[in-house]
């Protein structure tokens, strides 16, 4: 176990929690390695946390929850035997409006080799018949999510209880 600075503070993280980003983020090519922060209280979402820069999280959800599905594989997985789509939740900006899903650039994560990617697709299929009401991270990734355990006093006063990024 490894020690991190993270924005959920000091976080002990096996290397078996460690991901390594393959197809890095546009505009955070210097980050390459995140573990993955599931809160209870925040149901299905779970934060994409750099381990080189702990300012930087990125709010994720599956692509089921907005009605999306992702037929395809990116060009880094077409060797995976499996893996899982994501997409970012952009948080709302105001309270009045709603919460949505970078759906062109969802991530894709290799469980079996702790790898994952950004890519762009010209359009998500949508899958409104599906649209999932999970109440926690897909299966898939559960064993190499970080579990944290959070009162609900302690995210009301955190920075990102009200959508800090």
């Amino acid at each position: 176990m490894t020690q991190y600075s993270t924005r959920f503070g000091l976080l002990s993280i096996s290397e078996e929690q460690v991901w390594q980003c393959v197809a890095p983020l546009p505009g955070f090519t210097e980050l390459q390695r995140f573990a993955l922060l599931h809160v209870q209280e925040h149901g299905p979402f779970v934060w994409l946390q750099s381990l080189d820069e702990p300012l930087i999280t990125f709010l994720l959800v599956a692509p089921a929850h907005f009605g999306l599905y992702y037929p395809q594989r990116p060009h880094f997985a077409l060797q995976e035997a499996e893996g899982t789509s994501m997409v970012m939740a952009i948080l709302p900006q105001q309270a009045k409006d709603s919460l949505h899903a970078n759906a062109l650039a969802p991530l894709y994560f290799m469980p079996g080799t702790r790898q994952f990617g950004q890519w762009i697709v010209e359009h998500p299929d949508p899958d409104s018949a599906a649209i999932s009401e999970a109440k926690r991270p897909p299966l898939t990734l559960y064993t190499q999510i970080v579990h944290l355990e959070h009162t609900q006093q302690e995210l009301a006063v955190s920075p990102l209880a009200i959508g800090a990024a």
